[in-house]
């Protein structure tokens, strides 16, 4: 009798902490999951190839440049042509169009664009002519000589925005009330971060060809091919198949709700919205309370790009070759995987018993403190070398790490709890702020966001071509600190904001 007790008090446990899920809801939840899977893999392994080729060939320092002058363009023309498809096409349809576009890209640039890349970019005897003739044009010269590698930048940037941010959560914000948010949306990410794990191992095994069978070598092969670019080749293959899968999934699902409506009785085929094109971007710009969700999405997105350019700086001086730095990269997706599912299952109970605004104050305060402390840490490790006098210490592995473990810390928390808090943010709007709020809130805010800092970073590395992020972390950390002053500002607003809107969705 005392076993069936215990066994009854352990199930009733497990169930409230760690798996709140109905059994009568898995044929809803399982795809969805298996969805934030595929697309977690395809970021986490687009990030490492994107700043394998970046970083290794054109320098870290480019990275500001391309996210304000190539990136944050590419985001305002793809809002714009969201907006309209919206208008015309039904939400699953429009993720089917969008996400083929992505990995129509994807396959096109690993099967010729990538094999054909010296034919493609200009010779590197010409472009340090250039720089030396026009010094304060050397990160944009050094990114046109490589453009096809920038190309690759920008789709692989919009990826985690366009498919994760926008398409994916607007998905679910349809079909999952508020109340069920609170248990779905954590164990989406919990179980949908062993993508980032999946990423990791995969990358570094195709790191290393001895590992890998001939024949799916020689499928990546190309005249002239090194190792590296069959690594290469292979991780962009895998996110290729991984969308595919993706595809695959949806339209299961959104054929099976077709049919039974599985879940909350609602179906995707009502989604197309009705306001033309100027009335959207009015309504956009005149509710405050899409303005306070994209002002928490531009903070997270330029404390983001302030801590990861000195973070990659460092990352290139310990691994300076492109296979050395996929490679770490691939290491470091593992435990960033690790990390965001221990986090997924802290947050979700923070989430469900703490309540809405503790939970959307998590990020920021975790951001905040290891941020500080990486800054704090790259400023004063030189020092602390040469006063401690310690010959094994080595400051640049030290703040490879201590920028590694910052970043997992800070991703593990946005994934955990800024984008459930967020999206839950969402739910209680109608069907148009929904689709067009939040395209405009997810896409263009997140890239102007990194812009802001881009700005800041490539105004110094235009006026002083000499200038690096060793020189430029006084400056950061000031304006980090302010910005993430800011962000826990507006989310107290969102928060009462939240709170009426819900209140006032429950009485219609």
């Amino acid at each position: 009798m005392w076993q069936n007790q215990v066994f009854s008090g352990f199930s009733d446990h497990f169930k409230k902490y760690l798996w709140p899920i109905e059994k009568k809801e898995l044929s809803f939840f399982i795809p969805m999951t298996a969805i934030m899977m595929c697309a977690l893999y395809n970021f986490a392994a687009l990030r490492s190839i994107k700043d394998s080729l970046v970083v290794s060939n054109i320098g870290a320092e480019s990275i500001s440049f391309l996210k304000l002058w190539l990136t944050l363009p590419a985001a305002i023309i793809f809002t714009l042509i969201y907006l309209k498809l919206s208008n015309k096409f039904s939400l699953n349809i429009v993720f089917y169009i969008i996400t083929s576009c992505f990995l129509g890209f994807f396959t096109f640039f690993c099967l010729w664009l990538y094999p054909n890349r010296d034919a493609l970019h200009y010779s590197g005897e010409t472009v340090d002519n250039l720089t030396i003739l026009y010094p304060h044009l050397k990160w944009f010269i050094r990114i046109a000589s490589n453009w096809t590698y920038a190309l690759m930048y920008i789709f692989s940037e919009l990826w985690s925005v366009v498919i994760i941010n926008l398409m994916f959560w607007q998905f679910a914000n349809h079909l999952v009330n508020t109340n069920d948010a609170k248990r779905f949306y954590p164990l989406f990410g919990l179980i949908g971060n062993i993508g980032l794990v999946i990423a990791g191992n995969v990358l570094v095994f195709f790191s290393d060809i001895s590992l890998v069978n001939e024949s799916i070598i020689r499928l990546a092969s190309h005249a002239n091919a090194q190792n590296s670019d069959i690594s290469l080749k292979l991780s962009i293959l895998s996110v290729i198949f991984s969308g595919i899968i993706m595809l695959c999934i949806m339209y299961y699902l959104n054929s099976t709700m077709q049919k039974k409506k599985f879940y909350n009785n609602r179906s995707t085929e009502d989604t197309v919205t009705k306001l033309s094109f100027i009335d959207s971007i009015k309504l956009i710009f005149s509710t405050k309370y899409i303005g306070y969700l994209t002002v928490i999405i531009i903070c997270y997105g330029f404390t983001i790009n302030i801590l990861e350019g000195p973070w990659k700086a460092k990352i290139k001086e310990l691994h300076p070759s492109q296979q050395e730095y996929l490679t770490f990269m691939g290491h470091f997706n593992i435990w960033m995987g690790a990390s965001c599912i221990t986090f997924m299952i802290i947050g979700g109970n923070i989430l469900r018993f703490f309540g809405w605004k503790v939970a959307a104050l998590f990020t920021p305060a975790v951001i905040g403190i290891t941020g500080v402390a990486f800054f704090t840490f790259v400023i004063f490790s030189d020092t602390l070398n040469n006063d401690a006098n310690i010959l094994w210490f080595n400051p640049l592995l030290a703040a490879v790490f201590a920028g590694a473990a910052q970043n997992i810390l800070s991703k593990s928390s946005k994934y955990s709890l800024f984008d459930a808090t967020k999206e839950m943010a969402y739910i209680p709007l109608s069907l148009e702020l929904r689709t067009k709020g939040k395209a405009a809130a997810e896409v263009v805010g997140a890239k102007f966001g990194k812009s802001l800092g881009a700005i800041i970073q490539s105004s110094i590395f235009t006026l002083i071509p000499s200038a690096n992020f060793s020189e430029m972390t006084y400056i950061l950390l000031t304006i980090f600190v302010v910005v993430i002053t800011v962000w826990i500002v507006d989310v107290l607003a969102l928060s009462s904001e939240y709170k009426r809107v819900n209140v006032e969705e429950s009485k219609k």
